[in-house]
């Protein structure tokens, strides 16, 4: 008896056994085991109502396998209970980062979104696609037994952000936050730059709004498209002749030749201080705080701008540089004097605008130079031998361009660069000039000299005329600063004029012993259109018979150019 209990316990072991291998290790493979998601903020940040920008984090996990990217989609809503819908009907987006900064799309002052963000683990093969693919899980059906089913969802109430907008900064300031200052002074033409930032966003930035002055009431204002990012403020003679106190200025936006139009603004001073106000508009209607130029808290406090109303139909331009010295002091007055002659335009020049070139910074040659330019009938460029090669030419070639009358008078460097010839041809009726070394013995001579006397021989040296009208130029024995000389230090170059040109004055031939130039150089010439005369000497040196120079400049204005 116990022989055969002993036996039909060993057997019931074997069938327990046996029973218990066949459940723990099954014929049929294990099922996928789905990954699950988390998602957080930034530390700093909380889910109290923020802004629109947020720093997000997440990761997956996945007991059996492992994460190999995430659906990622924002929804512009709140999702009911916080949870996918039924199907799915999303459209996400493929990623295999682990956090992004993400702005999200606020279009009001305060909204709601919800982010999604699902799991996918390695029983899924992303085949094509690439970070920011968009997805569909109608359009990959094994992503059901491969994505998180319930992802990691999370609402985000935000609240708008203002803009920030700010006047570019000047690159030659030590400080590269002061902004780019308007010159001084400028007639009725200046040009502002600026940029513009939002946290939620710049695609958020729906506008811009510009005041000259006051800002009191909204018909102060001119509104702006989004897309601007710099504006010239102009008013026309037509408008400043007969205009005291303020002015409606037009607005244009762009460089020259293609500026557009954008409107009028109110408030210009004339013969007055300004201040330019600014803001920023986004799309949810918020306005960025204002900001002003130039700007009493701003490192350049004691910048102002004064805007001169044009008095006469000529402008002066002073090309002698930055630096002071007593031949730039003398100039301007010295042209004053002659001017003053009743016999050129009836006297009405005597009190012409003029305009010192070096207050002009490179970002204000267009449009600024161009539209001050534009201001007046006819321009007296007088340089010494280091012209403004560039401002000449960005303003005097579009100047002329639009009806503009230039007379040009310069001398040379000793060595003329190529650039600055080839600059010269833009704007000058200039071919090219010599290219002989400047000698100062001149032995042998060139067609260059470094040097005009005020004798040649016993008599006073000539600029002889070669065209009717024109009247003879003597060679003065007073410098511009009033100190007699014997003669003038400067670099003469004979000129060649190009082919639609004609020349109009030649320089005395010598008659020492030892000359210092060869024959009789050109020295002076006019477009066949009677728009631009050059001449390559210094005028304010020509004043030695003192009735001829402002007889020269009456036939050039009156006659030539036909200005009444």
């Amino acid at each position: 008896m116990k022989k055969r209990f002993l036996l039909y316990s060993a057997v019931l072991l074997t069938a327990v056994i046996t029973f218990r291998c066949q459940k723990e290790i099954p014929n049929q493979p294990k099922q996928n085991q789905l990954p699950t998601t988390r998602l957080w903020l930034q530390s700093d940040q909380t889910l109290l109502e923020s802004s629109s920008r947020q720093h997000l984090y997440w990761y997956g996990e996945d007991p059996d396998g492992k994460v190999i990217g995430y659906l990622l989609t924002v929804v512009p809503m709140r999702l009911p209970n916080l949870r996918l819908p039924v199907p799915d009907t999303l459209t996400y987006f493929w990623t295999t980062k682990s956090d992004s900064i993400m702005p999200l799309p606020l279009l009001q002052a305060r909204d709601s979104f919800t982010i999604v963000i699902r799991a996918v683990d390695n029983t899924f093969n992303p085949g094509s696609l690439t970070e920011g693919s968009p997805v569909r899980m109608a359009m990959y059906p094994e992503l059901q037994t491969s994505a998180d089913p319930k992802g990691a969802v999370q609402l985000f109430p935000l609240r708008n952000t203002p803009p920030i907008v700010y006047f570019i900064g000047d690159p030659a300031s030590p400080d590269s936050t002061v902004p780019i200052l308007p010159p001084a002074y400028t007639f009725p033409a200046a040009t502002f730059s600026w940029r513009a930032t939002d946290l939620d966003g710049d695609n958020t930035i729906a506008g811009f709004r510009i005041a000259l002055n006051d800002t009191s009431t909204s018909s102060r204002w001119l509104s702006l498209s989004p897309s601007t990012t710099n504006i010239t403020i102009f008013v026309p003679r037509s408008v400043s002749d007969a205009a005291t106190g303020e002015v409606d200025a037009e607005v244009y936006t762009g460089t020259y030749p293609s500026m557009q139009f954008r409107g009028k603004v109110p408030g210009l001073r004339l013969d007055n201080f300004n201040r330019l106000y600014l803001q920023a508009l986004d799309v949810a209607g918020e306005y960025s705080r204002p900001v002003r130029i130039p700007d009493s808290l701003s490192p350049l406090s004691n910048r102002t701008w004064f805007v001169k109303k044009p008095q006469s139909k000529m402008l002066f331009v002073l090309d002698y540089g930055a630096t002071t010295t007593s031949e730039k002091n003398a100039v301007t007055p010295f042209y004053r004097r002659i001017f003053s002659d009743n016999t050129i335009l009836n006297g009405t020049l005597t009190n012409f605008d003029s305009l010192d070139i070096a207050i002009y910074k490179p970002y204000f040659l267009n449009p600024t130079l161009i539209k001050t330019l534009q201001l007046f009938d006819v321009v007296v460029w007088a340089t010494n031998k280091f012209p403004s090669i560039v401002p000449a030419q960005i303003g005097l070639f579009n100047y002329t361009q639009s009806g503009g009358k230039v007379i040009f008078t310069t001398t040379f460097a000793t060595a003329l660069s190529y650039a600055d010839l080839h600059a010269l041809n833009d704007f000058a009726p200039l071919d090219s000039t010599s290219s002989d070394a400047v000698n100062p013995g001149n032995n042998p001579p060139t067609n260059v000299d470094s040097r005009i006397s005020v004798m040649n021989g016993s008599v006073k040296t000539k600029v002889y005329s070669m065209v009717s009208g024109y009247p003879d130029l003597t060679v003065d024995s007073v410098q511009v600063t009033g100190s007699a000389t014997s003669a003038h230090t400067l670099n003469m170059r004979k000129i060649y004029k190009r082919t639609d040109s004609q020349y109009i004055y030649r320089l005395d031939s010598s008659r020492s012993a030892s000359p210092r130039y060869l024959g009789s150089p050109t020295v002076a010439c006019i477009d066949n259109n009677k728009t631009f005369l050059v001449f390559a000497l210094p005028l304010h040196i020509l004043n030695g018979n003192p009735r001829n120079l402002p007889l020269f400049f009456k036939h050039v204005i009156e006659d030539e150019f036909g200005i009444h």
